[in-house]
C-alpha cells in the first residue's frame, strides 16, 4: 500500500541521514593526530563522542517512527529493543482479502426485498424494488417467515407450507408441501443452491432437495429443561427455543447449534441424497466438554477457515466462540468490547478470514475486527468517514438501550469493500484495513444497507422514510415509503 511504502521510505531516509556534526575519516583523524599519546587520546574521545550523538540522534528518530508506526496502544520497550536482534517479534497482521467470484448475475438476483410495516391495522408486506427504483412486487408478510435463496434468485416463505416465490416479482414458483408441526425456528441454504434445511421447535431439521423436491425429517436430541434466562416457557417445557443451523461451505456437512442458553448441543450431520446422517454430537458437561454460552436469543454462526472451524457471535454479550469441526471442541472465546446487548452488528467476510463489529452509529460508530485464523481481536478504533481519514487498521496492531440484529451483510460480493452505514450515508471501506474508498447517499441517515447480487447496486433505508438504489456511477434513485424494515438476504447479521 501506498501508506507503508511512504513509511519504507521515510526509515531509508533517517537511517542514511547524516549527522549534525560532520565527523571526518578515521584515517583524517589519524594523519592530524599530535604526537603526544594525550592528544590522541583526546582525539579517539573527541571521535568516540561525535559518533554516540550521532548514534542517539539517529536512535531517537527511528524510535520516533516506530513510535509512530506501532499505532494506538503499543509502545516499544527497552526490554522488547534490547532482545529485538536476537528474536525480533512478528507483528499482528491481517491477512489480505480472497476475493470472491461473482455467481448472483441472474436480473432476479439484483433485486432488493425489504418489509414494510405500515400503521397499526393495515396488513404487513414486502416489496420488490429494481436497480432503477421500480417497484416490481409485493408479498404479504403473514404469509409466513420470509429467507432468500443462496443464488438470491428465489423468497423462500414458510408457513404451514413451505413455498417459493420468484425474486424478480413475487410470482409463486413452486410448493415444496408441509413442514412437519410447530414453528420453524430458523432456515439455512447450502452454498451449492441445492438444499434447504428447517430448524423446527418441535425438535427435527427437515431438508429439502430442492432439484427434485423430496424432503426429509430427522429428529433432534436436546435438553428439555434447557436454560433461556429472562424467557418463560409456559407450557413448552419440551419445545426447542434458542437454537438454529448453519451449513458448511462445501454443502456436504450441516451443524446444528441447539439450546445455546445453555447446555449447548453442537451436532454434525452428513448431507445425502436419502437425508441426514448424524456422524458426532458434544453437549456442554458431557464427555469432559466444556462449552460456552449465550444468554439471550441471538446468535449469528459461520463455518469458516475452509471448513474447519465455527465461528460464533453472541449478540447478547459480544463473545465470539471458536469450535474445530474435527473434534466438535470449544477452542477459544474473544470478549469483544460491546456495552450494551446487541450494539455490535456482526459482519462475516465472504472468504471467512475476518470478522467485523461495527456498533451502530447510534451509540458510537466504532469498528473491531477479529481474525479468525488466530483469533486475534484488533480494536475498538472509530469508523473512518472522510476519504482522507487512513484505515484504522492500517497498523494493524490490537490496542470500536438495545440495538438490533442487521437483516444484511454490507459486503460486496467479491469480498473486498465493506458499506459502513451512519447517520450521514454510507462510507465505502476497503478490506482490510477499512481505509475510505468513497461516500455516498451523503445526508442521509442509513439504517440498513444490502447489495445486489451482482455488486452495482447498493439498496438503502434512509430513516425508514425511503428506499435508497444507488447506482455503481453515483447516481441515486430515492423511493419514497414509510415505515420500512429489514431487507430479505441471502447472508444475515
Amino acid at each position: 500500500m501506498n501508506d507503508e511504502r511512504d513509511e519504507e521510505e521515510r526509515l531509508e531516509r533517517i537511517l542514511r541521514r547524516p549527522a549534525h556534526l560532520d565527523l571526518p575519516p578515521f584515517e583524517q583523524l589519524a594523519k592530524r593526530r599530535s604526537g603526544s599519546p594525550l592528544a590522541r587520546s583526546l582525539a579517539l574521545t573527541l571521535a568516540t563522542v561525535v559518533v554516540a550523538v550521532a548514534a542517539l540522534f539517529a536512535g531517537r528518530e527511528l524510535s520516533a517512527f516506530r513510535q509512530q508506526a506501532a499505532g494506538p496502544g503499543e509502545t516499544t520497550s527497552p526490554t522488547a529493543s534490547a532482545n529485538a536482534s536476537a528474536s525480533a517479534t512478528p507483528r499482528p497482521s491481517l491477512p489480505p482479502p480472497i476475493p470472491q467470484p461473482i455467481t448472483r448475475n441472474s436480473p432476479a438476483a439484483q433485486i432488493a426485498w425489504v418489509s414494510v410495516n405500515p400503521p397499526q391495522g393495515a396488513p404487513a408486506s414486502f416489496i420488490g424494488v429494481d436497480p432503477k427504483g421500480k417497484i416490481v412486487g409485493r408479498l404479504d408478510a403473514g404469509l409466513g417467515h420470509f429467507w432468500r435463496s443462496a443464488d438470491g434468485s428465489q423468497l423462500f416463505v414458510v408457513g404451514d407450507q413451505v413455498n417459493a416465490y420468484s425474486a424478480s416479482d413475487g410470482a409463486l414458483l413452486r410448493s415444496y408441501g408441509p413442514t412437519p408441526g410447530g414453528a420453524v425456528l430458523d432456515a439455512a441454504f447450502s452454498s451449492d443452491g441445492r438444499w434447504l434445511a428447517l430448524l423446527g421447535s418441535l425438535a427435527y431439521v427437515q431438508v429439502i432437495d430442492l432439484q427434485s423436491g423430496l424432503s426429509q425429517v430427522t429428529p433432534l436430541g436436546h435438553d428439555p429443561n434447557a436454560s433461556h434466562p429472562g424467557l418463560t416457557m409456559s407450557g413448552q417445557t419440551n419445545a426447542l427455543t434458542w437454537s438454529t443451523l448453519v451449513f458448511a461451505p462445501d454443502s456436504k456437512r450441516l451443524y446444528t447449534i441447539v439450546d445455546w442458553g445453555s447446555p449447548l448441543r453442537l451436532t454434525a450431520f452428513n448431507v445425502t441424497a436419502s437425508g441426514l446422517v448424524q456422524v458426532a454430537a458434544a453437549i456442554d458437561g458431557q464427555a469432559g466438554q466444556k462449552f460456552p454460552s449465550c444468554p439471550g436469543p441471538g446468535i449469528a454462526p459461520k463455518v469458516v477457515t475452509g471448513g474447519r472451524t465455527l465461528a460464533v457471535f453472541c449478540h447478547f454479550d459480544g463473545k465470539v466462540w471458536f469450535f474445530d469441526l474435527t473434534t466438535l471442541t470449544s477452542t477459544g472465546v474473544v470478549q469483544a468490547d460491546m456495552r450494551n446487548p446487541f450494539w455490535l452488528a456482526p459482519i462475516f467476510t465472504p472468504d471467512g478470514q475476518l470478522l467485523y463489529l461495527h456498533q451502530y452509529p447510534a451509540f458510537g460508530d466504532v469498528m473491531q475486527v477479529i481474525d479468525l485464523r488466530t483469533q486475534a481481536l484488533l480494536g475498538p478504533l472509530p469508523t473512518p468517514q472522510k476519504l482522507t481519514d487512513p484505515g484504522p487498521f492500517a497498523w494493524l496492531f490490537p490496542v470500536a438501550n438495545a440495538g438490533g440484529t442487521p437483516s444484511t451483510v454490507p459486503v460486496s460480493p467479491d469480498g473486498l469493500r465493506l458499506y459502513a452505514a451512519a447517520n450521514d450515508g454510507i462510507t465505502v471501506l476497503r478490506i482490510p484495513d477499512l481505509k475510505p474508498l468513497a461516500k455516498i447517499a451523503t445526508g442521509a441517515q442509513i439504517g440498513e444497507v444490502w447489495i445486489s447480487g451482482d455488486g452495482s447496486t447498493v439498496f438503502a433505508t434512509d430513516q425508514s422514510r425511503a428506499l435508497l438504489v444507488i447506482a455503481a456511477d453515483g447516481s441515486q434513485t430515492r423511493v419514497n415509503q414509510d415505515n420500512l424494515g429489514s431487507f430479505v438476504a441471502s447472508e444475515r447479521g
